[in-house]
């Protein structure tokens, strides 16, 4: 062969991709019986695991844990499940009838925001492909496909997928790829199971971890039997126009074409796919074309037949067991297995059952602790039966944190319980009260928080709020309290600036359409200005004396005076077309292709309970994050606003910004700056800010050798703000993210008008969450 020629893959490959749209579509429905397997084992636990773990747990630890299922199931698209088990059995003994773990998984479905996938209208962009073999199967030629990455990552795989020349549609696959912690090996098989219907009868996945020392496997495995589809006709119609073998059995197979007066009866649109697909070869821009083609058919035919996108993704599942589904003889299973036991899997059996163990998913009280060592210590949870109430009181040195800073000196937190109750309408309220002691003060504060849903299907709830507590001047986004604690005793800098409110806060979300969702709140508070009262620190190598707890250096002082507040706010967010799941009777948003676009409004209310508040301010923002294309997240954010009145604003109801100001913060959001002071450039006229974050697999080191090996992430991120206190402000930087899955490390510079201002860098911890949101 011509060394320029193109391997033939490319061509089967493109013609595989095209088909792919309408064969993830072909089937509506099916039956089936269904064999599952799964299994997991421990291969290795580090000695440090070894050392302050239960004897008892270490052993279940290496016992493993295996399970198989046989059932009857049924699957409606989109989303509708039955399940009837027929025999169940596992290494635990558990009879919950919880269901299967069964995965509707196929490969044409494969891929999103964390894998390219190789029938993805961008994998050339990404793969190479190699024609490794043909041979005859049946009345099929089957071509074996070689997928090799161009690059390195976490976001692609490798290894074979089988074509059915003529049909371009899969026969099989065996490919690997990494997630993370794992590598991860997928096999499936498919059958034809009518005339250009072919279905995935094997799967089989393999996922191999390592973390701190623990090394572990999981195995996956599920066989389907006694299978009948229901086809959408309209794509197989379709199909059956551009596929090049009409039919199954001993026929002499031919190249099908259309007449001229078959092609009058298509659409424009159909009409230039059967053009394109009847070329012998196809190029790369005619498979994009093609894919973008029939993408553009399928909005036409929904608009033409009226219908309305489904955004509820929610599953409507149905489990039923027989009465003997726990009660199979190891006999009868060996009868009933697809595929018979391996000897690792018989040691799973045979290891849990050695083990004496006693399951009670309710049980609180280790009761290998002492009397008093379950007073101190005890993090467990009360349930009653129907586990519909679940009351945690923890023990005297549970729930409790201790931070420092120098107004207040060491503050002892002590959460004291909480009472959660639901309802079996996805309604629940909950209960959660916690005390506060600052020792260089001697003062004694705490909040009793109350928080209920009333409404699920409209996430319509209320909380009250009520207290004394001491609050950040930045409202919009708080320092946090340990970071605080780390930066004034080490290195003798007092970020976090706060006063005292004795405060109720009642507020109220409720969606008034799917994607609309409106929240009011009020809250009155007596604001009391703080000094600091403690010098006291553990080591400050700059010998920096504190500075006051005033935020920033100003002649009106008025603005920190102590005064009355009452506040009314409201905001109203819309996103279109956001898809949600119920779980659990809960409402979860999940994704949308469209921006939020979000307008709020803040009211001081003068004269209420002597309020002296009186401003008012307006803003308005839009924000996305998404794929687009091979970057895996482009995120953006851009919000305005202006005070209406001033009449009287206080210093705490200034428009503040979210940033970071110490070295090391926690998982900061989109819409943050690095670099811009916490205090100095609060706004009491007017502001418009930007962001914009580019996250990818590979930007700029990750093409580097070595680095391309990691599964870090790299981060491009540009802010931007402007307002009476400061003109054209930016910050550019860039970033490594997801070292270890557990940090992320960036640099920054800074500029106002052009002039460079800092360098800095920061390391952001994955682990903390400094999210401060009432309502999830």
């Amino acid at each position: 062969m011509n060394a320029k020629a193109e391997d033939p893959a490319y061509n089967i490959m493109r013609k595989a991709i095209v088909l792919a749209e309408y064969y993830k579509k072909q089937i509506k429905e099916y039956d089936c019986t269904i064999y599952m397997k799964e299994y997991f084992v421990v291969d290795k636990i580090p000695e440090i695991a070894r050392l302050f773990a239960d004897k008892e747990d270490l052993k279940e630890m290496k016992a493993g844990a295996i399970s198989e299922i046989l059932m009857e199931y049924h699957y409606e698209y989109p989303n509708t499940t039955k399940e009837k088990i027929i025999s169940a059995r596992n290494s635990k003994n558990d009879t919950a009838k919880t269901g299967s773990n069964y995965i509707n998984l196929n490969f044409y479905r494969l891929g999103g925001n964390e894998i390219v996938s190789p029938l993805g209208k961008n994998a050339f962009q990404v793969y190479k492909f190699e024609l490794l073999d043909s041979y005859i199967e049946g009345n099929h030629t089957i071509k074996k496909i070689k997928i090799i990455p161009k690059r390195k990552g976490q976001d692609l795989m490798s290894g074979e997928i089988y074509i059915v020349d003529g049909l371009w549609s899969i026969h099989s696959v065996d490919v690997k790829f990494k997630q993370n912690l794992v590598d991860v090996s997928y096999k499936q098989f498919y059958s034809e199971i009518k005339k250009n219907t072919w279905f995935p009868i094997n799967h089989e996945i393999s996922v191999e971890a390592k973390l701190m020392g623990f090394e572990g496997n999981y195995k996956y495995l599920a066989s389907i039997s006694n299978l009948s589809t229901k086809n959408d006709n309209v794509v197989d119609s379709k199909i059956d126009k551009l596929v090049e073998l009409p039919l199954t059995g001993d026929e002499n197979f031919e190249k099908i074409k259309l007449s001229d007066a078959e092609k009058e009866n298509l659409s424009k649109t159909q009409q230039k796919i059967n053009n394109l697909m009847e070329k012998d070869k196809l190029s790369k821009g005619d498979a994009l074309k093609l894919v973008q083609l029939i993408e553009k058919e399928n909005e036409a035919e929904n608009k033409k037949n009226n219908e309305k996108q489904n955004l509820d993704l929610s599953r409507d599942r149905n489990v039923a067991y027989i009465d003997s589904a726990f009660t199979k003889t190891n006999s009868s299973w060996d009868s009933l297995r697809a595929v018979p036991l391996s000897e690792k899997e018989k040691e799973i059996y045979a290891t849990n059952d050695s083990l004496n163990r006693i399951e009670n998913n309710d049980t609180i009280i280790n009761k290998k602790r002492s009397i008093i060592g379950n007073a101190l210590f005890f993090n467990g949870k009360i349930k009653t039966k129907n586990k519909d109430v679940t009351l945690r009181i923890p023990g005297a040195l549970s729930w409790l944190s201790l931070n420092f800073n120098t107004v207040d000196g060491f503050v002892l937190k002590k959460r004291l319980f909480s009472y959660h109750k639901k309802y079996n309408n996805g309604s629940f309220f909950e209960i959660a009260p916690a005390l506060q002691y600052s020792f260089a003060r001697e003062d004694v504060m705490g909040n009793f928080m109350f928080k209920t849903q009333y409404n699920a299907k409209k996430r319509a709830g209320f909380y009250i709020n009520t207290g004394k507590q001491n609050t950040d001047f930045n409202a919009e986004k708080p320092m946090n309290n340990f970071f605080n604690s780390v930066s004034t005793l080490f290195l003798g800098d007092n970020i976090k600036k706060i006063y005292q409110k004795q405060f109720i806060d009642i507020g109220h979300q409720i969606d008034i359409a799917n994607g609309f969702t409106f929240i009011t709140s009020v809250e009155y508070a007596k604001r009391i200005a703080l000094t600091n009262h403690t010098d006291f620190n553990i080591w400050n190598p700059e010998k920096k004396e504190y500075t006051s707890n005033i935020p920033i250096s100003t002649t009106d002082s008025s603005i920190f005076n102590n005064h009355n507040s009452a506040l009314f706010s409201a905001s109203l967010s819309y996103t279109p077309n956001y898809f949600y799941r119920f779980y659990k009777n809960q409402k979860r948003m999940l994704y949308s292709n469209y921006p939020t676009f979000t307008a709020s409004y803040t009211q001081g209310v003068k004269g209420v309970f002597n309020s002296s508040t009186d401003f008012s301010l307006v803003e308005f923002s839009m924000e996305q994050s998404k794929k687009i294309k091979l970057i895996d997240k482009v995120s953006y954010y851009v919000g305005t606003g202006i005070f209406t009145n001033t009449n009287q604003l206080k210093f705490a109801d200034y428009k503040s910004f979210n940033t970071t100001p110490f070295y090391v913060s926690g998982n900061a959001n989109r819409n943050s700056f690095r670099l811009l002071d916490l205090y100095q450039h609060n706004s009491s006229d007017y502001f418009a800010e930007a962001h914009l974050e580019i996250e990818d697999n590979f930007l700029l080191l990750k093409r580097l050798p070595l680095f391309n090996l990691t599964n870090w992430s790299e981060r491009i991120r540009f802010s931007y703000l402007r307002n009476e206190q400061i003109d054209n402000y930016y910050e550019i930087g860039y970033g490594l993210t997801k070292l270890f899955f557990m940090f992320d490390v960036e640099g920054f510079v800074s500029f106002n008008e052009h002039k460079h201002q800092y360098t800095g860098f920061r390391i952001i911890l994955r682990l903390f969450d400094d999210d401060n949101t009432v309502f999830e």
